[in-house]
């Protein structure tokens, strides 16, 4: 999948990037991401886990391949505060087809996340193959530490399943 409005988005919001990790980005794509802002960027296939610290990274870049809810809660875990995950993924043609849908994106990052920017294309290339939705969405700091909590109780935890 191609990252050029990733790229466009990154270089919208940051003149300079001091610390990045692409996830699941090719070579070329990751040469020009390097290329793109400075700093240091670090790249690992998609893993159910990343092998780094928390609050290690100003940016993560991820492949539309790698997008799940686990993914989306390791970029969390990584990010320092007030840091963007930046993604680009196939959007659903169709009720039966794959892909996401703008609801799907929002219920994947609403724990962790405010949506900063979500491009479509333009609306006459609706219904056609191959369009794709480019998320911003911003690391949200408050609740990091503590959950949600309503008349003394524990009403909301970021990323812990509901059971």
């Amino acid at each position: 999948m191609s990252l050029e409005s990733v790229f466009a988005s990154l270089t919208h919001r940051y003149q300079r990037v001091r610390t990045g990790l692409a996830v699941g980005i090719a070579d070329p794509d990751y040469d020009i991401l390097r290329a793109l802002r400075g700093g240091v960027w670090m790249q690992v296939p998609l893993t159910p886990e990343f092998p780094f610290e928390d609050r290690q990274f100003e940016v993560v870049v991820m492949d539309g391949s790698a997008v799940s809810r686990d993914s989306v809660r390791e970029a969390h875990r990584v990010l320092r505060p007030e840091g963007c995950l930046f993604f680009t993924v196939q959007e659903k043609s169709g009720q039966d087809g794959d892909g996401f849908s703008a609801p799907d994106i929002y219920k994947i990052v609403r724990e962790g996340y405010d949506i900063v920017e979500l491009k479509r294309p333009p609306w006459w290339v609706f219904g056609r193959r191959g369009r794709t939705l480019t998320v911003c969405a911003r690391k949200k700091n408050w609740r990091e530490h503590r959950g949600l909590v309503r008349d003394g109780a524990l009403a909301l935890m970021p990323f812990r399943s509901r059971t």
